[in-house]
Order: C-alpha cells, then structure tokens, then sequence
C-alpha cells in the first residue's frame, strides 16, 4: 500500500494489485498419469535424487503440489489426473482416496479448492500397455476447449503422441502449458507449446 501524500488518501500499487485480484484466465490440467511415473521411475534407475515432499506410488502415479507451477496466473478449474492401476475395485478405491487428498498449487487470490480428481483405469499387468488414458485425456481437453470453457490449458505428459492434440486446441485459441520431467520430454511437444517447464526440481547423482 502507497500512501499519496499530495491527494490525502492511499493508492494500491499496481503489482500488489495484480497479486492479490483473483485471476480471470481460466485453467484446466490434464494429468497423463501414465507417462509421468514411468519416466519419473526410469529417472530414479538413472540416479535421478527425489525430492523429500514428492508422492510416488510405483507405477501408478507420482505428484508434488508445485507441478502446476505453470499455472498460478490462472483460475485452476480442476486438475484431473488420468492413470492406471492394476488390482480389484478395493485397490482403485485405495488409490482414489489417496490421490483426492493431495492438492496442487494455485494462484493465492484463488478460492476454489485444490485437490486432485483422479481418473483411474484398471488393467491386467503392470507391462501391458492401454490407450484408456491417452483417449479419455484428449477427449475431455478437446471438449472443454471447444465448449469454450477453458482460456488456456496445462498438459503434464512429454508424450509426443499429443503434439496433433495441442494443434487442435491452440487452433481454437486457446492457450497451450506443457509440463514433464525431462527423461523423454518429447522436442515436438515442446514446440506446439506456449510455454514449457521441467519437473525436476533437484539433482543427479
């Protein structure tokens, strides 16, 4: 807070201003659970060093909060994150419940809540591989887009199979975030981007 000596009363400097306003730009991050973990997993087989408050459950997803760094200009409408579990209904309940009580950082004017939805697919075996995720993720995107309910959009994945996706939606004027670790951070996806960020954050050994 300023206060203007000549004119007697107090002004907000524009920067607090934009600090404090609840943002207008309104987000939504599509989480493709699968790609994460496993590169993650192939990092740590690297002597990739973890950070301490970073989730990991093995093959079925991986989550620190500042993952959506990337969008805390915007109004986060929901974070969903799309992954694969193998085991009965009392596994993916489990795994629901304990990926619904992490959260996820956001713009500190934002007053809508902050957990994660999570998108669970069962399969088989841990080495076979499913497109549930890659399909289910490009339709809600492309329906939000095109239902005008989103500005911009923040996809966590490098997977370069999402580059003709990213295309469609910045076709339609949206705003395109891309987020990953950068074992396997595709160089196609990162060009259909508006902005990158590694999701690193620490070291190797």
């Amino acid at each position: 807070m300023v206060f203007n000596l000549r004119q007697g009363h107090q002004v907000i400097d524009p920067y607090q201003q934009a600090m404090f306003a609840r943002p207008t730009r309104r987000m939504m991050v599509f989480v493709d659970g699968e790609n994460l973990v496993f590169r993650y997993q192939n990092m740590l087989k690297r002597g990739f060093i973890p950070r301490d408050d970073l989730v990991h459950d093995p093959d079925t997803y991986v989550w620190n909060a500042s993952f959506t760094q990337l969008a805390l200009q915007h109004e986060i409408l929901r974070v969903t994150y799309y992954t694969y579990v193998v085991g009965d209904d009392q596994r993916v309940a489990t795994l629901r419940n304990e990926m619904q009580r992490q959260t996820f950082a956001k713009h500190m004017a934002s007053l809508l809540p902050t957990t994660l939805t999570p998108c669970i697919f069962k399969k088989d075996n841990r080495s076979r591989s499913g497109k549930g995720v890659d399909i289910q993720l490009s339709v809600d995107m492309l329906s939000h887009v095109f239902r005008g309910n989103v500005d911009s959009v923040l996809l966590l994945s490098g997977d370069g199979d999402y580059a003709p996706l990213l295309d469609e939606v910045r076709r339609a004027g949206v705003l395109v975030y891309v987020s990953a670790f950068s074992d396997g951070f595709n160089q196609t996806l990162k060009e259909r981007a508006d902005s990158i960020c590694e999701l690193d954050g620490t070291t190797w050994k």
